[in-house]
């Protein structure tokens, strides 16, 4: 829950402008046990993205969607980039566990799905897609550096 309250400080207490948005709760989703089942993804997913939507005052419902599709997509993401042996033995898909390239690879993909579920939803409609490029790429560079100085802050250098 930690990541919920500091998503919900940054987004309250600093105004980025439309250009940014910052998503770091979506790091706890992503590094979840390896064996916890699609269901309770989704749950997690859901109540996450509906409080982080409920305190920061955005569309009740939309960072809870693009929540649940980018861990509805993890599984297919986990089988584009890893071979079948590699995450039987992890406890969580971590930098220490993956390597430094293959979770970049790992989470610039799942928040590439996660904004831009969350900007189509936003902007309610496909035709506008092309004006929120840069909206989206500008926030995915951001969140995933964040993501990564939390990871490597964190987790890796507590598990060394």
């Amino acid at each position: 829950m930690s990541f919920v309250i500091l998503q919900i400080l940054i987004t309250g207490l600093i105004d980025f402008g439309p250009l940014l948005f910052i998503s770091i709760y979506p790091l706890f989703l992503l590094t979840l046990p390896i064996n916890i089942s699609i269901n309770k993804l989704m749950i997690w997913a859901f109540i996450i993205g509906i409080t982080v939507d409920y305190f920061s005052n955005s569309i009740l419902g939309i960072n809870s969607a693009a929540s649940i599709v980018m861990v509805i997509c993890q599984p297919m993401v986990s089988k584009l980039l890893y071979r079948k042996g590699d995450l039987e033995n992890q406890i969580r898909t971590g930098m220490l566990q993956l390597g430094f390239a293959r979770f970049t690879a790992y989470i610039v993909i799942c928040l590439a799905i996660h904004h831009s579920v969350l900007t189509l939803i936003e902007s309610f409609a496909f035709v506008a897609f092309i004006y929120n490029l840069p909206r989206i790429f500008i926030s995915l560079a951001v969140n995933t550096v964040l993501i990564q100085i939390i990871e490597f802050g964190v987790f890796y250098k507590r598990s060394r």
